[in-house]
């Protein structure tokens, strides 16, 4: 492994010996961010309260351009607005006049350990005691019930209220797993967060989920953090989607399948199993996508259209449409 302390830089005029922080938020990105709710976060997080960046990842190092390529704007001969990717450390004061961390940036696709073992680095100068990871991802749930969170650990005794999966699941890696690995092997208190966003909303801001993890970090972290203008924007996307799922009949049948195997699952005492719903017939991946499809196509009508960036066969950038908040 190369020499991971040449990974992070703090900002000038900073130095780490003065700052006081306990808690560290971690929003990287993940395979998916369901809903944008790790963004929303983000957003939230840095205008609400006071804060400043300490300190950079050198992301040339441990990113992957060719896979994720930034978006960048062609204003008819010259490019303009270059999205430069980056992972950047803030430091937060809460409400209370508390600091706390925040960990921002895209998923890096290189030298995994090397990194984590340079943010162990980090946390152990910074004096760091708990660190929460927050993310999300697209599940078979229906938005008419309460969002799940669900957790996970180092070490399952760190988690203030446990939720566990009701089974165990072979998977694809991120890299935030690979850290709650590392620092809780190195001692650190380490806790994550997942919120299930309902499958057909998970690529519109669905500020519902991160309204649930900024409670569930509450919980976890013990800091108190502001909803704020979230709450509104809440009610208000929900509204918008229950106006367009009452005129889809197709996806309302499916949502009821969902509401049948949720209210199932929450009988039989295991969030996410079916064994409570006997009679629920589970909308399958591919009837769902084709709803999702309709869905999206429908609410962005009303609402206009937004570009979201996605490569096809041949690395051409094309236009998706989907609603902004």
């Amino acid at each position: 492994m190369l020499d991971p302390t040449t990974l992070f830089t703090y900002d000038k005029h900073i130095d780490s010996r003065t700052l006081t922080g306990e808690t560290l938020l971690v929003t990287l990105d993940a395979f998916t961010d369901a809903g944008h709710a790790q963004e929303i976060i983000d957003e939230h997080l840095l205008g609400a309260l006071g804060s400043r960046v300490i300190g950079r990842l050198d992301l040339d190092q441990v990113f992957d351009y060719g896979a994720h390529r930034p978006e960048i704007t062609l204003e008819r001969d010259r490019f303009l607005d270059y999205e430069k990717p980056e992972i950047v450390l803030h430091e937060i004061t809460g409400p209370g006049g508390d600091p706390f961390y925040l960990l921002t940036g895209p998923e890096p696709t290189l030298e995994w350990e090397r990194l984590a073992a340079a943010l162990r680095i980090v946390v152990e100068q910074l004096g760091i005691r708990r660190i929460v990871l927050a993310q999300s991802f697209p599940a078979p749930v229906p938005h008419t019930r309460p969002l799940q969170i669900t957790t996970y650990a180092d070490d399952p005794s760190h988690i203030r209220e446990p939720r566990p999966l009701p089974s165990t699941f072979r998977m694809r890696s991120s890299f935030t797993h690979l850290l709650t690995m590392r620092l809780g092997e190195a001692g650190h208190e380490t806790v994550g967060l997942v919120a299930h966003v309902p499958q057909y909303l998970h690529e519109m801001g669905y500020p519902e989920a991160a309204i649930a993890l900024l409670g569930a970090i509450e919980t976890e972290s013990g800091l108190t953090l502001p909803v704020g203008a979230l709450a509104p924007a809440a009610r208000e996307t929900r509204q918008l989607v229950d106006e367009q799922v009452a005129q889809a009949p197709q996806l309302g049948e499916l949502i009821a399948n969902l509401e049948r195997g949720y209210d199932g699952s929450l009988l039989a005492g295991a969030p996410g199993s079916q064994e409570g719903a006997p009679d629920a017939e589970m909308p399958s991946d591919e009837q769902i996508s084709e709803e999702i499809e309709r869905f999206l196509a429908e609410l962005s009508g009303d609402e206009g259209t937004s570009a979201e960036p996605g490569d096809d066969e041949d690395g051409a950038s094309e236009e998706r449409p989907g609603p902004a908040l």
